[in-house]
């Protein structure tokens, strides 16, 4: 059985975590599982025997240089509120380090130029295997309402009402992510392939809210909100010390906006593309559900 060195980059935001907490089922397939971590940040709930940790410091050509030696496979992606020029970096430097494939989270849906420039550059290098996924919306975006659903009963997001989506679970990206990386270059049926990734399910506001008052087991109201007060919540809600707060909140209210105008109102099977027909992608009651009630229980 082949074993690879897999490395993953931003360990410490969801989207990566769920990827290396689906990996770690897999430590039979794994030589070394790199995490790149920008300095001061942690992880050890993750961290097994074959784990490093690596301190990326983006701005530092080097450290992406150190973390990528002798790697096989990597995770990286297209992050919205980083210097362009970070992802072309560990593009580049993957190239030279003989990796010999990458799974790229792209910005599609809310950057949707910038990033066909970087599928066109990483197409350039002839990286041998290479896939990109593309995700409208993930679930875990929906985590800051946590405090107004369960203390005022209420969603105010800024979407209007007729607006749909169809979060993702993070859940079910680790693992599509995890079995691509595993697949090896080789055969690999996911290589020079584009996935846009979904929930099982279209929800408006209104629709959303149903569903939470059922998982609550009481009344949660939608209440359509403007952007200018959806800019003033996050303002609140985002941890000041969070890394480009500002740009964040900027990338929140572009997937309102992307809501709001039916630019994402959609559904694929890609998940089971990729996992099975077997599989299907949790609904939203799944992360709901525990998100709520780890909370309600706290």
């Amino acid at each position: 059985m082949s074993k690879f060195t897999i490395f993953v980059s931003g360990s410490i935001n969801l989207p990566a975590k769920a990827v290396v907490k689906e990996l770690n089922k897999h430590d039979d397939k794994i030589t070394k599982l790199r995490l790149g971590l920008l300095p001061g940040q942690t992880i050890l709930d993750l961290v097994r025997g074959y784990t490093e940790v690596f301190y990326i410091n983006p701005s530092e050509r080097n450290t992406i240089n150190v973390a990528l030696e002798g790697v096989d496979a990597a995770f990286v992606w297209d992050s919205e509120i980083e210097d362009k020029s970070h992802l072309n970096d560990y593009i580049d430097i993957a190239v030279e380090k003989g990796v010999k494939q990458l799974v790229v989270l792209s910005a599609y849906n809310t950057s949707p130029l910038a990033a066909e420039d970087i599928e066109k550059y990483i197409i350039s290098k002839q990286i041998p295997s290479y896939t990109f996924l593309r995700v409208p919306f993930f679930t875990h975006h929906l985590s800051l309402y946590t405090d107004s659903i369960i203390k005022e009963k209420v969603l105010p997001l800024p979407i209007g009402f007729e607006g749909t989506f169809s979060p993702l679970d993070d859940r079910d990206f680790g693992e599509v992510v995890a079995t691509i990386l595993l697949a090896g270059v080789t055969e690999n049926p996911y290589n020079k392939m584009i996935y846009t990734l979904t929930g099982p399910k279209l929800y408006s506001g209104p629709q959303l809210a149903e569903k939470l008052s059922i998982i609550m087991n009481d009344q949660i109201d939608f209440r359509g909100t403007s952007q200018n007060e959806a800019e003033a919540f996050l303002i609140q809600a985002i941890p000041s010390e969070f890394p480009n707060k500002d740009q964040l909140v900027k990338h929140y209210l572009e997937f309102y906006r992307l809501i709001r105008d039916g630019e994402i109102g959609m559904t694929t099977d890609d998940v089971k593309k990729i996992m099975g027909d077997e599989k299907s992608p949790r609904d939203i009651e799944g992360y709901f559900g525990e998100v709520l009630l780890q909370t309600i229980s706290t």
